[in-house]
């Protein structure tokens, strides 16, 4: 009898786990279908809310357009209706965005060109007066050591003597108010400065008894305010200077400025 419960039992079992197992394999797919298909029900949400509109332009039998229906808002349920705002929102802030972008590349534009108009500005302005008498100076110690008769000067007296006539240009232009192009100072620093350079450089050996002497003098030239001299060295300077300036004021005054 006990054996005979066995044999039942080794045959019942395996049937009953197959069809269980069966059955649970079933229901699984059953249930993985469904949830493909909720998936896609999901998807579907935007076109399910809003529906196309079907109240569309069309055309007529006599193939006339027909204006698509105005009623078509008030079939909207309160949920489509709050989503349709939000997208007319999002769309008018859209709209907005791209004014503004215009806007943005047309004040890009502007500096663009502001700028430009700067750099063009600054490359034709005329030099500030210390630019002026620094470009004098360069011009005429190059002068000066081009030319043979200079080489008596040592190079601190050939400083001494173009920051001098650099005094001099500037008090010159100062006074007449003229404002010169880079040709007409060019041409004004050949033609006359170089004799009183001359005279200056004469003036200097007399008046200065050191190299220490000649470098004071070469700052008062440039800085008179901020670098005064010893008197006695101010007293002899102004006696070999003042025969210099006054040969250059004479050449000066039929000095025309070129046209």
């Amino acid at each position: 009898m006990q054996t005979k419960k066995l044999i039942i039992i080794a045959v019942v079992v395996p049937v009953v786990l197959a069809a269980v197992g069966i059955g649970g394999y079933l229901i699984y797919n059953e249930m993985q279908g469904q949830h493909e298909q909720n998936l896609k029900d999901l998807e579907k949400f935007g076109f399910t809310v809003l529906p196309s509109n079907t109240y569309s332009e069309s055309t007529g039998e006599l193939g006339t357009k027909q204006l698509p229906a105005t009623f078509a808002q008030d079939k909207l349920t309160p949920t489509q209706k709050v989503i349709k705002g939000l997208m007319a929102d999002n769309e008018a802030l859209l709209d907005e965005q791209k004014e503004l972008n215009k806007k943005i590349d047309s004040l890009k534009a502007e500096i663009a060109a502001l700028e430009e108009y700067k750099k063009l500005n600054e490359h034709f302005a005329p030099l500030t007066i210390a630019e002026e008498v620094a470009a004098v100076e360069k011009q005429l110690k190059q002068l000066l050591i081009d030319m043979p008769d200079a080489r008596r000067f040592s190079n601190l007296q050939i400083e001494a003597m173009s920051a001098a006539a650099g005094n001099e240009y500037k008090k010159f232009i100062g006074g007449k108010r003229l404002i010169l192009s880079e040709m007409e100072r060019e041409g004004l620093v050949k033609d006359y400065m170089p004799e009183f350079s001359f005279c200056i450089g004469d003036g200097i050996e007399i008046a200065a008894n050191s190299p220490r002497e000649e470098r004071l003098i070469t700052s008062y030239f440039r800085r008179p305010a901020d670098s005064p001299l010893p008197i006695n060295l101010k007293a002899d300077l102004d006696v070999v200077v003042k025969p210099c300036q006054t040969a250059l004021y004479e050449r000066l005054a039929s000095y025309d400025k070129p046209i």
